[in-house]
């Protein structure tokens, strides 16, 4: 594929207010630059979960309006070139994902995978860090909380996901451990301890950007099918908001 230049957005921020907290959703569009032609894949399958976290940008927008709290969105699909990987990762840029083969990836030059590092994968880190050198001159003691979703089965899968909602946790146990009591006995929620992915293994940009300076922190999943239109949206933010704002306690 052709290196091109691009005046593509890789982010877009949001100002709920200054509460001393901040929400950024890595996955939380499916958009491929035009000149990718939608890396070959029709718009019904780059609209599946393959293509972004279904209902976690709404989610993570509802819940920065509910607390009144700053919050930053990845504009651009995880399969043009996955924010949340490390640049060694052979699944950086997937060739398949959950068992579909993405044409737009597939025999890939070393020149364009620089070129999607260089242009989305560093940008939009970049403007993560930034984002948190802010919170943090605003606010002592901030509460990070990233913002992801997943699909109720994957691909092949016999058995429905059981959990409503996942808390990964690696560092900040304590937060994780509040919020997974809140959850089951005020939302109801059957809620995942480091399911169904577990970040002691891997929550790369958690890792990178907070989890080095210390701050209190938190990763959401939650299911799909619970976040897949807006009135779901505002019921479950209804649950996690209140949730989340009873971690400021001191």
């Amino acid at each position: 594929m052709a290196l091109f230049m691009t005046e593509f957005p890789v982010s877009r921020s949001f100002d709920g207010g200054d509460a001393p907290v901040f929400i950024f959703v890595d996955h939380a569009s499916n958009a491929v630059p035009p000149a990718y032609d939608d890396l070959g894949l029709p718009a019904d399958i780059l609209a599946t979960h393959i293509g972004w976290d279904i209902g976690a940008g709404a989610l993570g927008l509802a819940l920065a309006k509910r607390m009144q709290a700053k919050a930053l969105f990845c504009q651009f699909s995880r399969l043009l070139i996955d924010p949340n990987r490390p640049l060694d990762k052979p699944d950086l840029v997937p060739s398949e994902a959950d068992r579909i083969p993405i044409p737009g990836n597939q025999d890939m030059q070393a020149a364009e995978r620089h070129h999607r590092i260089e242009s989305f994968h560093q940008p939009y880190h970049e403007q993560l860090e930034l984002a948190l050198d802010q919170i943090c001159r605003d606010h002592q003691d901030p509460l990070i909380v990233s913002v992801h979703s997943f699909t109720p089965r994957l691909l092949g899968d016999a058995q429905m996901r059981p959990w409503h909602v996942g808390l990964l946790w690696r560092e900040d146990e304590d937060s994780a451990q509040k919020l997974m009591q809140r959850l089951r006995e005020d939302a109801g929620y059957t809620v995942g301890d480091n399911q169904p992915y577990d970040a002691r293994v891997f929550n790369y940009s958690v890792d990178r950007h907070v989890g080095p300076r210390g701050l209190r922190h938190v990763t959401l999943e939650v299911r799909q099918d619970l976040v897949s239109n807006e009135a779901d949206v505002d019921r479950v933010a209804g649950k996690l908001g209140p949730a989340l704002t009873s971690l400021l306690a001191k």
